[in-house]
Formats: C-alpha cells, sequence, structure tokens
C-alpha cells in the first residue's frame, strides 16, 4: 500500500512538473533573442574591455521554431567570427523553475528563496560559459572533452540547484538520520502540508 502512495505521488509530481514546463519552456525561447542580446553585451564588454579580444561588433541570430537554434555571434577585427549555439546552452532555467515549482512541502518563502539562487546561478553560468567559450575557443575545440564536460555539468545542474536549494536539509537529515527528531513541512512527524 506505501509503494502505491509513492508511485502516485512521484506521478503527481511528474505531471505538476510538466505542466509547469511547457508553457515556461514555450515563453524562454520566445524571449531568449532579448536574453542572448543582454549575454551578448554584457559578456562582449568583459571579452573586449577585460580579456583583450579584439571584438568588432556581435549579434544575435533567433532561428528555429521558438527560437531553438538561435546562435550568438562576435566578429572580430580581423573578419573572423565566433558562432556559438545559445538555445540550448540557455534552456538550463525552464526545467530549474519548472522542479522548484512542481515540489509539494516547500514554504512559499524557501520556495522564492530557491528560484532566486538558483535563476541567479544558471544566469551567471551561462555568462561564464559564453565568456570562456568564446575567448578560448581555439584551444577548447582541440580538446573536445572540456566542453562536453561543461555542457553535461550544465545540464545536470538544474536538478543539483533543485535539490540543493529546496530540500538540502531533507538530505542533510536522512544522511545524518536526524530527521525523525523533529516535524518536517511535507506532513510527515507532525508537520503541515501546503
Amino acid at each position: 500500500m506505501k509503494a502505491r502512495g509513492k508511485t502516485v505521488g512521484i506521478s503527481m509530481f511528474a505531471a505538476r512538473f510538466l505542466l509547469f514546463l511547457v508553457p515556461l519552456l514555450a515563453v524562454w525561447w520566445l524571449v531568449l533573442p532579448w536574453y542572448g542580446w543582454g549575454l551578448m553585451q554584457t559578456s562582449g564588454m568583459v571579452l573586449r574591455n577585460g580579456l583583450g579580444m579584439p571584438i568588432l561588433s556581435g549579434a544575435v541570430h533567433a532561428e528555429g521554431v521558438l527560437n531553438t537554434e538561435s546562435r550568438m555571434t562576435f566578429t572580430l577585427t580581423d573578419g573572423r567570427n565566433r558562432t556559438m549555439k545559445i538555445a540550448l546552452l540557455v534552456t538550463n532555467v525552464p526545467p530549474f523553475l519548472a522542479l522548484v515549482l512542481a515540489s509539494t512541502g516547500l514554504s512559499w518563502r524557501r520556495r522564492l528563496r530557491a528560484l532566486a539562487i538558483g535563476t541567479l546561478i544558471l544566469l551567471a553560468g551561462h555568462w561564464a560559459f559564453i565568456i570562456v567559450a568564446m575567448r578560448w575557443q581555439d584551444a577548447l575545440m582541440r580538446a573536445s572533452e572540456i566542453p562536453t564536460a561543461m555542457i553535461q555539468f550544465f545540464l545536470t545542474l538544474p536538478f543539483l540547484l533543485w535539490i540543493a536549494l529546496a530540500y538540502w536539509e531533507k538530505l542533510v537529515d536522512l544522511v545524518t538520520g536526524e530527521g525523525s527528531e523533529r516535524p518536517d513541512s511535507t506532513g510527515a512527524n507532525g508537520g503541515t502540508k501546503p
């Protein structure tokens, strides 16, 4: 009986996750050209002024269905272009938002805190990745395992942030065995479930 309850709980979480994810993805991809433009401007300033990269201009090209093939291009003073597809890189924000919003048992304060901190970390990661990838593109292309590892990290980052920001105390309690002495916010041990 308890296993059936867990299966239903997981199924309900998955349904809530998808209900949040689909519209969040659609909206995110629609605003992607503007977000990409902001990334281009801020990372371009660091690349040009801080790292001495000879950037002449930059552009974001919105392409594909719902901008899912969008790319960022920096034109260098020698006429070469440095191009990077950004749509998949920055698409880790909607899954993170959907995970936090679909989670039960979180107070609104904890939920808002997780959303704010996690989103800022993801956005800073996009910015840092673009700076590193554009500045050291030639070296990174020779060592393909580095970009692959970075991409894998960015794919898993929303899930790591979700666990760390929304459920860290429960995870610590589970590992240390201290969770059985105090009530929690999920309804177990006398807590209340929102």
